[in-house]
């Protein structure tokens, strides 16, 4: 069984955060944040013990509160609820997927949903491109892009980044006969190896960077 965090109150009211090992939240720093004037600006980690046991472990000489008492070390069991800062967490199982992945999913779901705009765009890679999130707080992250066009960004109903200092559109990819191409919607904000770029043929290994978020691209053979 796997759980996730789901905050309860303030901006992020709603989002869910799978359990890390090393994972630090905190006010100001860490890997994620929270505007809450009582949070400390780094104020817990997560750990997962020899007893395979997830913990929040408050970092000194901060707490957190369960219920009418503080705790600096919190065993994270299903259903529990604790608050750091003014901020609420509740531990909830991680939802089931009906599919073996998202992809799948969601080309099931165009397939029963046709829409005449869509229909026109819709394609599946020659050469599904791969995802992997090296560093921010989607870290460890991985997807596999069958079909396209595939919209990133903030908030999106496709390709989701949960860190809220991002843009709405990042990037769209798409495809030119046989070759991947990622397309920058946001200008400077993101890189492509460090570089700026408007329209870029995936290679492996290259590198999208955007705020703290890197996501390493490939093209499967």
């Amino acid at each position: 069984m796997r759980f996730e965090l789901e905050v309860l109150d303030g901006t992020q009211k709603g989002r869910r955060i799978a359990l890390r090992r090393g994972l630090v939240i905190g006010r100001q720093t860490g890997d994620i944040t929270f505007p809450d004037r009582l949070m400390a600006e780094s104020h817990g980690v997560l750990v997962f013990d020899h007893k395979k046991t997830w913990n929040i472990e408050c970092l000194s000489p901060y707490k957190a509160r369960l219920g009418s008492s503080e705790q600096a070390r919190i065993s994270l069991l299903p259903g529990l609820v604790f608050h750091l800062g003014q901020t609420g967490f509740k531990v909830v199982e991680k939802e089931a997927l009906l599919y073996e992945s998202w992809d799948e999913g969601v080309v099931d779901w165009l397939r029963h949903h046709h829409g005449e705009a869509r229909s026109k765009e819709f394609f599946f890679f020659l050469r599904p491109v791969s995802l992997n999130f090296t560093q921010g707080p989607q870290y460890e992250e991985f997807l596999v892009l069958s079909y396209g066009p595939r919209l990133l960004g903030h908030d999106s109903l496709d390709i989701n980044l949960i860190d809220p200092s991002l843009p709405k559109e990042v990037a769209r990819f798409f495809q030119i006969a046989d070759q991947c191409y990622i397309e920058n919607l946001c200008r400077e904000k993101a890189l492509i190896n460090l570089k700026p770029f408007d329209q870029h043929p995936i290679q492996d290994g290259d590198l999208l960077k955007i705020g703290s978020t890197i996501i390493e691209l490939s093209v499967q053979k």
